[in-house]
């Protein structure tokens, strides 16, 4: 049994901007949150952050990854997961963590002249 996959907190969007703005644009935006850039692999879209432990977990580990959608969006996945899975709290803060960086995404497009 996977106690870590019951508690990862994944989320599917889609945006209408190109993909490469996108990729710079949420790697800003991870860091403005305060997390860890890991990794950030441009030739599959793929970024890897991290969370340091806090009072309630040991910490979390974000995969994101990218790509264009048949419509020709942007579709963008966001997935949570903690690094033990036995904390209590470890869901609500991986829901946490992945609502934090799609406001900040979201803000930081907002910011953007039209």
């Amino acid at each position: 049994m996977n106690l870590a996959a019951d508690k990862s907190f994944r989320v599917d969007l889609q945006y209408n901007y190109e993909l490469n703005f996108m990729f710079d644009l949420v790697c800003r935006s991870a860091q403005m949150c305060g997390f860890t850039l890991d990794r950030a692999d441009r030739y599959n879209y793929m970024i890897n952050l991290s969370k340091g432990m806090s009072l309630w977990t040991w910490g979390e580990n974000i995969d994101i990854c990218m790509g264009i959608i048949p419509d020709g969006r942007t579709g963008i996945t966001i997935i949570s997961s903690p690094n033990l899975g036995t904390e209590i709290g470890a869901r609500k803060q991986n829901q946490k963590n992945v609502e934090m960086l799609i406001n900040m995404i979201n803000s930081n497009l907002n910011q953007i002249p039209r």
